[in-house]
């Protein structure tokens, strides 16, 4: 055999060091998307409690306060859920390899799901004080008993009980 061909033949070796490197390079990326995953859920849950803490502070009269921290908390927001959309695309992707331990995307979609309606239902609609105000009053936690306790204190104005319009 001539050497030439010999060299030819053995140039498989840097190949298969380049592939067994690729191949650790994946263990690494699954046990890290792992991790992520594990770090990214309950997201949404953290973020309305957020919300709800927010809720109060306005209650107290703190709005204008709320109303400063409102930039850097749509900021970490938008992070977080640009976030969890990547690692969701990331651990499907991994799936969709066959990756044995790769974390499973579906774990993350209702993590992405409550967050999306935590954005429409409050962060879009939230830019001036007077949403804030107005989103506060509507999601400010009134239980059963302290409608109970408020409602016989509260009776409706006489004129309500004269209306004679239909607006329900």
């Amino acid at each position: 055999m001539s050497e030439d061909l010999l060299l030819e033949l053995e140039m498989a070796a840097p190949v298969a060091g380049s592939l067994e490197n690729i191949e650790d390079l994946l263990r690494v990326v699954v046990r890290e998307a792992d991790c992520a995953v594990e770090g990214m859920k309950g997201s949404a849950r953290r973020f309305e409690n957020a919300w709800q803490r927010i809720v109060l502070e306005v209650a107290r009269g703190q709005t204008t306060e709320s109303q400063t921290a409102r930039p850097q908390l749509l900021s970490a927001f938008d992070k977080r859920l640009s976030l969890l959309k990547y690692t969701h695309a990331l651990t499907a992707w991994l799936h969709k390899l066959g990756r044995a331990g790769a974390p499973r995307p579906d774990v993350l979609a209702p993590e992405i799901a409550g967050m999306e309606r935590l954005k429409v239902g409050v962060f879009d609609l939230w830019q001036t004080a007077d949403d804030l105000e107005d989103l506060a009053a509507r999601d400010y936690p009134l239980t059963t008993a302290d409608l109970d306790q408020i409602g016989p204190r509260l009776q409706p104005l006489a004129s309500y009980y004269a209306e004679e319009s239909k607006p329900f």
